[in-house]
């Protein structure tokens, strides 16, 4: 996937001027969903089937576990989950890095480019809905708010190729999945993205929310089982 450099230039301006907000929606990730080669009429719809793959971290006891804001963005949440992993939430796609919580001392790491970067010292009020994080006399406020859905809203005539159907993953790890109902999702590396897609003659046109709609342009070929997009070969797969 690829953003140019102004895409995020004009996004990060855009995040410095934000007004104060409410909440967003925010959280993921795995489970087991079910493949086949699948046909749009009989898929099952991507909420659900998507809906289990990014709850599978949702069990655990990480103290601070959940989604937040800062309260002075209004278009930016924090996912610290259970499986050592912190994510980052735009719109409809998530950026992760490693998460250190040391509930001995109080203290998390966690480094983003925007908002949170270093190691800080935690507090969560008696009601769970704030989360006060220190570091260098800074104090740093962020709010409780509901977990968060990265799928999109289906398009309402997709066009789909029904031979790509399911889930889909190449040697290196890179996931993707494409529904029936127009709702494709990737996860390559340390980043999750859900998208709108048509997919027909080679091309797949898929758009996702990043600080506005951006635009992807992959092609793809399928044979004998095996899916090539942009060049890269993946395997059908029932689980992951």
């Amino acid at each position: 996937m690829k953003k140019t450099v102004s895409l995020l230039l004009s996004f990060l301006i855009m995040i410095s001027a934000a007004a104060f907000g409410g909440c967003n929606k925010t959280e993921p990730k795995k489970t087991e969903p079910s493949t086949g080669a699948a046909k749009s009429g009989k898929v099952r719809s991507s909420e659900k089937e998507l809906g289990k793959y990014l709850k599978k971290s949702t069990k655990g006891d990480n103290p601070i576990y959940g989604t937040w804001q800062l309260e002075n963005y209004s278009y930016l949440s924090f996912v610290f989950r259970n499986d050592n992993l912190a994510e980052m939430v735009m719109g409809t796609e998530g950026d992760f890095t490693a998460l250190s919580i040391d509930e001995k001392n109080k203290t998390v790491t966690v480094q983003f480019i925007i908002g949170l970067n270093g190691t800080y010292s935690y507090s969560v009020s008696d009601d769970g809905k704030i989360l006060s994080l220190r570091q260098g006399g800074k104090t740093t406020v962020l709010k409780r708010c509901e977990d968060y859905d990265i799928i999109p809203d289906m398009p309402k005539k997709p066009k789909v190729d029904d031979e790509i159907l399911g889930w889909w993953e190449s040697e290196n790890g890179l996931i993707y999945y494409f529904g029936g109902d127009g709702i494709m999702y990737s996860n390559q590396i340390s980043m999750e993205t859900g998208y709108t897609y048509t997919a027909k003659k080679g091309k797949i046109s898929a758009v996702y929310e990043y600080g506005g709609n951006v635009k992807d342009e992959l092609s793809y070929k399928y044979k004998n089982g095996t899916l090539i997009i942009d060049g890269n070969k993946y395997k059908r797969i029932d689980n992951v």
